[in-house]
Order: C-alpha cells, then structure tokens, then sequence
C-alpha cells in the first residue's frame, strides 16, 4: 500500500471490513472452534453466531481472532489472509498490530502520550474521540509505524477504573511469573487470557457481598418428565451435551457474563443439579416448582419403618422389638425381604428403605 498515513477514520473501515470478512461461511468451522478455545470453559458450547453484537464478548473475541489467532487451515492470521488479497488497500504494518494496556496522559483535544506497561514502551496517539475521563488504564490495540512518531489505534477500547488497577496489575505479574515470556509474546499470545482473568477478578469483586456457594450436587423427584425437558430447551443458557437411549439427559449451564457453570442431569424420575451457584439453583428450581420435588432419602423412608407399631411384633415397631430376642429371628426374615426389594430399586434407580441402614438401627450384625 501507499506510504500516506492512514487516518482513524480509513482504520475503522478497515477494521470493519476484517470483521465482515471473519463471518465468511468458508470460516464457519474455524471461528467456532476458536470461541470455544477462547472461551477456556468446557461447559461452553454456544456457536458464535448465537452470541448478540452487544454481548460485551462479541468484540473482544473478534479483536483475537482476526490479529493475534492462527487459523487451523491456513497457519495464519485472518489478518494476514486478507492482506494477502487487498495489498492495495492495507498497510502490512496493520500485520504488527497489538493490544496491550496502556496509561496516558492527555496532551490536548485529541492527542495523547500513552505508556505500554507490559512492554514498558511509551509513544504518543492521535484519537478522534477522547479516552474517558474517570479511567486510568486502557486496553487497545494499535498499529505502530516505523518512520512516525504516532501510533493508531484499531478497533475497540476497554476502559479500566482506578479500583481495578492493582488487580489489573496482579493479573501481569502472574502471567509474567507463568509463562517467563517475553512482553511481545505475551501481547501477542497471552493478552486474550490476561483480559479473561482481569475481567473474572472483577466479576468476583461484584458478587462479594452475594451468595457465591456452589451447591455440588442436588437431587430431586420429577413428577413431570415432558414438562421439565421442554423448559430446559427453552432455557437459553442451558445447552443439550449428552443425550442416548436409557440414559440420563446432560445439559451444561454456562452465564459468559458471570462466568458461572454447572450442568443438569435429567433422568425420566428424577433430576440432579451439579455444581450451581445458590441463586442459580433456586431460579431453576422455582422455575420446574409444579414439576419437580425434594427428594424423600431412603434413611428418611427407613426412619418411618423402624419407628411404626407393627402387629408382626405385637404392636411394637421393629427399633422396640430389636431389644427382645424372641423377635430377632422375625426381623431378620424382614430385612431379608426388605433386601431383595432394595435391590430391585437400585436398578430402578427408586428411593426405599436401605437394609443397610437398618441393620445399623437395629444394631444387627
């Protein structure tokens, strides 16, 4: 391309035309498997285009994709496959480009000295529109030129208020300790995972003062199987990972915004909640409340036996029988019953009276 310095304005078009060019469907497989990489979470499993333009994700992952990722046909960048083809319209300089985080210092209306803190660099940019006034650290991406003195930023900005600037911080110092990289590196390889766990510091920071417990595993009865499972496909932030013949149901349960996950297995009489947040777990459990209920322990239903009168112990329940000797050999004919019938239930998957349990009431061996 021609040597005339692009203006912000020439860079915004570019850049926009990048993201129309990375929604190709020739890229369709490439750019879902790299959400997914993107996303660090096994529990993700939204496409790409289910995601909103307004999702505060769309851009930041976008911004990766185009400059820093290489695409797994190719071993490129799309960047450097669209410069390829329109040679005439991109500076190859835009092929260096890269975000970090930056302080800066207003010098007039639209021209700013910046300092590049993870490579410890300082140069001055030229903005349309100012930075916002209450931030003191930003993330961007810019292109630097070799024979001027000012840089250019491409694409978003993220803005950071002073009370995230030590975690921030703490955020680099870790990814320096890890990955013993060198700034250039980290910019280019790192930096999508440095803002992934700067922005989950700060989600952590908003949910202090809220119920945060993760519940490990819930367990409840379904009284209306079709009604839970049209619910949950209606759900949007619960997807279907696992499905096959005589076997439970598993839907993941990912929020990207609140980074929070669990999953939900759906058997056809009962449901399990695995790893939710208490807020999570109650909406969802307020919302299948007419389908659903708490689980009866098979200690609970034992509990009802051993303390009912019964007349094959005259009028005694078996825990006062146990303590008379001429009723031993009765009760154990009982718990022998009571053992088939047990494992009759396991394979059903049924809650009832655990022999096992009884035996220990009844203190027989």
């Amino acid at each position: 391309m021609r040597n005339k310095v692009l203006t912000n304005k020439e860079i915004d078009r570019i850049n926009y035309d990048l993201i129309g060019f990375s929604k190709s469907e020739f890229l369709k497989n490439e750019i879902n498997e790299a959400f997914f990489l993107w996303n660090q979470n096994e529990f993700f499993t939204k496409e790409f285009n289910e995601i909103s333009e307004k999702d505060p994700n769309y851009l930041k992952f976008l911004d990766w994709f185009i400059y820093d990722y290489n695409l797994l046909t190719t071993e490129k960048s799309l960047a450097s496959m669209y410069f390829e083809d329109n040679k005439e319209k991109i500076p190859s300089s835009i092929l260096n480009s890269y975000r970090s985080i930056f302080k800066y210092e207003r010098i007039n209306d639209k021209n700013y000295k910046i300092k590049d803190i993870i490579k410890n660099t300082e140069s001055s940019i030229l903005i349309e529109d100012p930075f916002p006034e209450e931030s003191i650290l930003l993330s961007m991406r810019i292109i630097e030129e070799k024979d001027e003195e000012t840089c250019i930023k491409i694409g978003h900005i993220v803005a950071y208020n002073k009370e995230y600037k030590e975690i921030i911080y703490d955020t680099l110092t870790k990814i320096f300790k890890k990955t013993k990289n060198t700034p250039d590196i980290i910019c280019k390889n790192y930096f999508y995972v440095i803002e992934k766990d700067i922005n989950k510091m700060i989600s952590q920071i908003h949910a202090k003062n809220k119920e945060v417990i993760n519940k490990e595993k819930i367990e409840h009865k379904v009284l209306d199987y079709v009604s839970v499972l049209n619910k949950i496909k209606e759900d949007k932030k619960l997807k279907l990972v696992f499905e096959e013949l005589n076997k439970p149901s598993i839907f993941n349960y990912y929020d990207e915004i609140k980074n929070e996950f669990g999953s939900i297995e759906l058997y056809k009489n009962k449901i399990i909640f695995n790893n939710f947040k208490e807020l999570v777990l109650n909406k969802y459990i307020a919302k299948f409340k007419n389908d659903i209920s708490e689980v009866i322990e098979n200690d609970e239903i034992s509990e009802v036996w051993l303390n009912t009168k019964l007349s094959l112990f005259d009028n005694k329940s078996p825990l006062e029988a146990s303590k008379y000797k001429k009723y031993k050999k009765k009760i154990e004919e009982v718990l022998k019953d009571i053992d088939l019938i047990h494992e009759s239930r396991l394979s059903e998957d049924e809650p009832g009276m655990d022999p096992n349990y009884m035996r220990e009431r009844l203190n027989i061996k």
